[in-house]
């Protein structure tokens, strides 16, 4: 049974609980999704790219008001949550303007036939699991381009993330959406099962833990339907010899790190430097970690805020603390501070081994680890030594040689002297145990259409 209640991160109080749906309002749920999928795909793909761009305005006019919902839901310091929204704006602006020249008929060169061509049709009611760290975002990059292919949409959105759920369907129904067509869901954890079992059900997406994901996955195969993943990462950010500035490069990936409290999928998690500079790395790290401002959401001062609940926050802790204990050397931080709310210091961690936890597995909370390699090589080595593969960086004063560095490293995104980067014209994606498939621009929004292949000939 899930539990859905908006309970402050800064404070640690429920401030509302929400009821979760009755596994017997299911089957109405899916016959309204279903009606509206057979209205809304009648629609031509510019009339839905209306709406979309309608949904744009809707959430730039309220931006505020959403700001300062998931500044309580989870802790999202105000600028970072109205830089969230200014995404959001941008993917249904993006999905609006540029999504129809991407659906329409593909034509074929093919022989034995005048006519041959590939429509990019919708397939019907798909289900998305999305997970709080982004509240807005995740629920945007799923949505949006999957409402104008013309597929209506279930979502289960994180369950300390109520209002803010409620919110996004709210501002697709005022921008004129068939109703039906995108339907905000309390649903419990096992009722899944149920809806992945209708026919009329297409798909699934999911993006979260991947044990989430797995669970899904094998819902979708057992149903012989697609799914997407996005489940994580454990990414690495080289660091070569011939950076300018071995200090600011320092403070920048700490900042990277430390963005949302470091409960980002492509956060920096794994920091590669090479023997050469490490020593004047790790020291102007420890120093920017030791600046960083924690605070409430709604303080303008915050560089980090809350985590998103008590037991993220006490996770990221005894892990920490566990690193420690396994030999790694703590710099600063990583220790609960004592006010209320879910806050935590920010750490700085060396020395920890290759093959320990937080080298193998995603920590999703406030943690600089910095390793030291002899080379290049090591680094590329070290990088690639991981069951995930979503985002990675090489910082380099040599763009070029960083592009070839790039080139051999195996994630799903590759950066040059950037990370965490994210926008409505870039694919997102990853490989391995960060999962399979693309969102955002037309790769993302192929992933879930009938490519059904059109030809005529005429009869002899």
């Amino acid at each position: 049974m899930s539990t859905y209640a908006l309970t402050n991160a800064n404070t640690g109080e429920v401030e509302k609980t929400f009821d979760s749906l009755k596994s017997s309002d299911i089957p109405g749920i899916i016959d309204a999704a279903h009606e509206a999928y057979l209205s809304w795909k009648t629609n031509s793909v510019e009339e839905r790219a209306k709406i979309l761009s309608a949904a744009s305005k809707g959430f730039d006019a309220r931006k505020d008001e959403l700001a300062e919902i998931i500044g309580r839901e989870m802790g999202k310091p105000r600028e970072e949550a109205l830089a969230e929204i200014q995404l959001v704006v941008d993917i249904f602006n993006w999905y609006a303007t540029e999504g129809p020249a991407h659906l329409e008929d593909s034509p074929l060169n093919a022989e034995g036939a005048p006519v041959n061509f590939v429509r990019h049709d919708p397939l019907g009611i798909l289900l998305g699991v999305m997970p709080w760290n982004f509240p807005y975002y995740q629920l945007a990059r799923f949505a949006a381009p999957n409402l104008l292919v013309g597929n209506t949409i279930l979502m289960k959105q994180a369950s300390i993330c109520p209002v803010s759920s409620a919110a996004f369907e709210e501002v697709l129904l005022d921008a004129g959406l068939t109703k039906g067509a995108y339907q905000n869901l309390y649903l419990n954890t096992e009722d899944v099962k149920q809806i992945m079992e209708d026919f009329r059900v297409k798909g699934a997406s999911v993006t979260g833990s991947e044990r989430a994901g797995v669970a899904v996955a094998e819902l979708a195969a057992q149903n012989l339907k697609k799914s997407v993943m996005e489940l994580g990462g454990n990414d690495p950010a080289i660091v070569l010899s011939d950076v300018d500035n071995v200090g600011k490069v320092a403070e920048t990936l700490a900042g990277l790190r430390f963005s949302n409290a470091g409960q980002v999928c492509t956060s920096p998690k794994r920091i590669i430097v090479v023997e050469d500079i490490y020593d004047e790395f790790v020291e102007a790290a420890k120093t920017a970690v030791e600046n960083f401002v924690v605070g409430d959401a709604d303080d303008p001062k915050t560089q980090m805020g809350p985590l998103s609940s008590e037991s993220a926050r006490d996770d990221a802790v005894e892990r920490i603390e566990q690193a420690v204990k396994d030999g790694a050397t703590l710099h600063v931080g990583g220790k609960k501070l004592d006010r209320p709310g879910w806050f935590m210091s920010p750490a700085l961690l060396t020395d920890v081994d290759f093959d320990d936890d937080l080298s193998c597995n995603e920590l999703f909370g406030p943690a600089l680890v910095v390793y030291k390699v002899k080379d290049e090589a090591a680094a590329i080595k070290f990088a690639n030594a991981s069951e995930y593969g979503l985002q990675a960086s090489v910082w380099t004063a040599d763009m070029d040689h960083g592009l070839e560095v790039a080139d051999q490293i195996e994630a799903g995104m590759v950066l040059v002297n950037e990370h965490v980067v994210t926008q409505a014209d870039l694919p997102f994606g990853g490989i391995n145990k960060s999962g399979y498939g693309r969102e955002l621009t037309q790769w993302g929004l192929l992933e879930f259409t009938n490519e059904k292949l059109i030809r005529g000939t005429k009869l002899s």
